[in-house]
């Protein structure tokens, strides 16, 4: 089918219609109200009956002799086509009538109208008749038009830099001569604005800060905060230099809380060519303006915890590079200042022994051994204390670590030391951790040197090395049958030091369990004693899953 020829149609007036049926004249009364144009298309006749709306539509009067050429120059030439297009798809049952056009102005300018028809067909499906309806969608359109606009504008940036596109697109939209986002502050009582965005003139203008009080900002306050005579058109003094504000609007910004925020602004000396249309916009956007401030207030209150937790960490860290500082100190002083003395008590006292030994009575010399006895105990004492300084300076180099292989070699070790004959061992293979080598050879060390000395003389020695899951976690377990424990005094072994008054077992003396803990403590793991029933002791200790155990090591490091 062709395209219509729409300059052969013979306009009407729907009161010209020879008979017009109930349906059309009940259509005609329901949409008269709603200012919505209805037109009747005869396809045999070639007339197109209009209602008065639709004359309106075209600002023409209701009636008005109208010739199809003049209809058709009031029509925008662009949209000429479109309509001819939709008209034909219409007619020939392609895709029902649904279109939107434009209408000249008397006054200048275009009106949007939005179409919509249905065809009407005999029994063969030969349409007769096309009737439906226009409506001015001006307001509408241009509303969504303004919307895009912004939107394009703001749509690459967020944060501070969206709240300046937003007033500055705001600006050139509306138009207005000043668009504001400003926060209120203090956050609990809002006494005074100051501008997070301003436009003025659609260009960026220096931030200002005002008190509410007593300005037209004050009305974004509960009536209670207001004061009496409140400003209601003006503002005694503006606070944008240059600006002689005769108009204002403002749109309360809140958070997810409900919580006032701050206000979204419009400010001009004039008043705005369409109001509604303003409140529209501004009440758009508020919303989005509202989230990204509330989203600004959390990232600053965010920024200023870490800030405040990174102060506490320098602080923290200065303290323990402090406290490391003094440990190494302390270490010289015992490995060199300390020995010293040590070893000219232990040298003079050996000269006793061996040359002046004859000289000295019965008591004198027990006097003389229990001074090289004690000199010695320091010595060892002094030793075991700066090997557990020791490590907690040295850095942790984490690997896989054959937990069997150390155990084994430190037990070989020890019983060409101590020989014990009736030694039994079983020791799980291939028990495998991750932690840094020669910190659990020290470790496996200490904690079978404390089963060495605890084990009985005469009875079969026996130490078993297994891992089990409890809690939840993986634990290594060190055990030692056949020995003699104090079970009273386990809470006290890892103590570094024993004042000799305690009464606690030998293998608590001095600092080699204090090391093992020390060990463990380094890898962020821990370690627990537990004794048996048949007389032997558990040595428990577990340490973090490797990878966070890698973690937490990188954290000790920075």
């Amino acid at each position: 089918m062709s395209q219509p020829d729409f300059y052969q149609l013979q306009i009407r007036h729907a009161e010209q219609l020879d008979h017009p049926g109930q349906l059309v004249d009940a259509l005609l009364q329901a949409v008269a109200s709603a200012e919505i144009g209805v037109f009747v298309w005869e396809l045999d006749t070639n007339r197109l009956i209009w209602n008065d709306a639709e004359f309106l539509l075209h600002d023409l009067e209701p009636g008005t002799a109208l010739r199809a050429s003049d209809w058709l120059a009031m029509l925008h030439p662009d949209d000429l086509g479109k309509v001819a297009e939709e008209v034909t798809a219409a007619i020939t049952g392609v895709r029902p009538y649904d279109t939107v056009f434009r209408v000249r102005r008397r006054q200048g300018g275009w009106r949007y109208v939005h179409g919509a028809a249905w065809v009407e067909r005999d029994a063969r499906g030969k349409p007769l008749r096309m009737a439906g309806i226009n409506q001015d969608i001006s307001e509408r359109y241009r509303f969504n038009l303004l919307v895009e606009e912004v939107q394009t504008d703001t749509a690459s940036v967020v944060g501070l830099a969206y709240l300046q596109a937003l007033a500055e697109s705001l600006c050139r939209a509306l138009p207005a001569r000043c668009v504001m986002v400003a926060e209120v502050f203090p956050p609990a009582r809002p006494t005074h604005a100051r501008t997070l965005a301003i436009s003025l003139d659609g260009q960026a203008a220096e931030p200002v800060a005002t008190a509410l009080a007593g300005t037209v900002f004050e009305h974004i306050l509960p009536p209670t905060q207001r004061k009496p005579g409140s400003p209601d058109t003006t503002i005694a003094s503006s606070p944008i230099p240059g600006l002689d504000v005769r108009y204002h609007h403002l749109t309360p910004l809140r958070g997810a809380d409900g919580v006032l925020l701050g206000l979204l602004a419009v400010l001009d000396d004039k008043s705005p060519e369409d109001t509604v249309l303003l409140e529209r916009m501004l009440a758009l956007f508020s919303g989005r303006v509202g989230a990204e401030m509330d989203r600004l207030h959390h990232e600053a209150e965010l920024a200023r915890l870490n800030a405040e937790l990174e102060a506490r960490v320098a602080a923290r860290t200065e303290y323990v590079k402090r406290t490391m500082r003094e440990l190494e100190a302390f270490n010289f002083a015992v490995s060199h200042d300390l020995n010293a003395p040590l070893r000219a008590v232990q040298g003079f006292g050996q000269i006793l022994r061996e040359d002046y030994a004859e000289r000295l009575d019965p008591t004198g010399q027990d006097y003389l051994e229990r001074t090289l006895l004690a000199a010695e105990r320091m010595g060892r004492l002094l030793d075991d204390l700066v090997s557990l300084s020791r490590i907690s300076l040295r850095p942790l180099n984490v690997g896989k670590v054959d937990l069997d292989h150390l155990a084994s070699e430190a037990i070989r070790e020890l019983n060409e030391e101590a020989p014990r004959p009736a030694l039994q061992t079983e020791i799980t293979p291939h028990l495998i951790i991750h932690a840094d080598a020669g910190l659990m050879r020290i470790l496996i060390d200490a904690l079978l040197r404390a089963i060495w000395r605890m084990a009985v003389p005469g009875v079969p020695l026996r130490i078993e090395l297994f891992e089990r899951q409890q809690a939840g976690r993986r634990e290594i377990v060190l055990l030692g049958l056949g020995l003699e424990v104090d079970t009273a005094a386990l809470t006290q072994w890892f103590s570094p030091a024993d004042n000799g008054q305690s009464g606690i077992d030998p293998p608590a003396k001095g600092a080699g369990l204090a090391m093992a803990q020390r060990v463990m403590h380094r890898h962020h793991g821990g370690i627990a004693v537990e004794s048996r029933a048949d007389r032997g002791v558990a040595f428990i200790f577990w340490l973090p899953p490797a990878s966070e155990m890698m973690a937490l090591v990188d954290a000790d490091g920075h």
